[in-house]
C-alpha cells in the first residue's frame, strides 16, 4: 500500500474474525477517504483522530456502526463514509483509526504507511 502525504492517515485497525466466503469488500479503502477528506484538515485547522467503525453488508453497502474521537472531525468522517464504493459479498466489518495532523517529511512518511483490517462480525 503507497504512503498517504496527505493531513491524514489511516492508522491499523482492529481485527475481528474472518469470514469463510468471499467478503464484502471496500477496496482502496485508504486511497478513497484520504481522497475524500484530503481538504477537511484545512478547513478544521487542527490536528485531530477519529476511531470509526462500520459494516459492509451484503450488497456492498457501507453502514456506520460507530464514530469517536474528535469532535470537529466527525462530520466530514461521517460524510466521507457514504461515498465509499463497496463490493458485494459475506458482511464484514472495519474498524478504522484516522488522524488529521500536518504532513510529515518524505522520508519518514515513506515509513508510516497506513493500513485498514477487514474483519467480519460473529452472527
Amino acid at each position: 500500500m503507497k504512503s498517504l502525504l496527505l493531513p491524514l492517515l489511516l492508522l491499523a485497525a482492529a481485527p475481528a474474525f474472518a469470514a469463510p466466503d468471499a467478503p464484502a469488500t471496500c477496496p482502496q479503502v485508504a486511497e478513497q477517504l484520504s481522497e475524500t477528506l484530503a481538504s477537511a484538515k484545512q478547513r478544521i485547522g487542527h490536528d485531530g483522530e477519529v476511531r470509526v467503525e462500520f459494516e459492509v453488508d451484503a450488497t456492498g453497502r457501507p453502514q456506520l456502526v460507530a464514530l469517536d474521537g474528535t469532535r470537529s472531525y466527525r462530520s466530514p468522517v461521517r460524510i466521507a463514509m457514504e461515498t465509499l464504493d463497496c463490493r458485494a459479498g459475506t458482511p464484514q466489518r472495519y474498524v478504522l483509526n484516522i488522524r488529521f495532523a500536518e504532513p510529515r517529511a518524505q522520508a519518514v512518511a515513506s515509513a508510516a504507511s497506513g493500513t485498514v483490517a477487514q474483519a467480519s462480525s460473529p452472527r
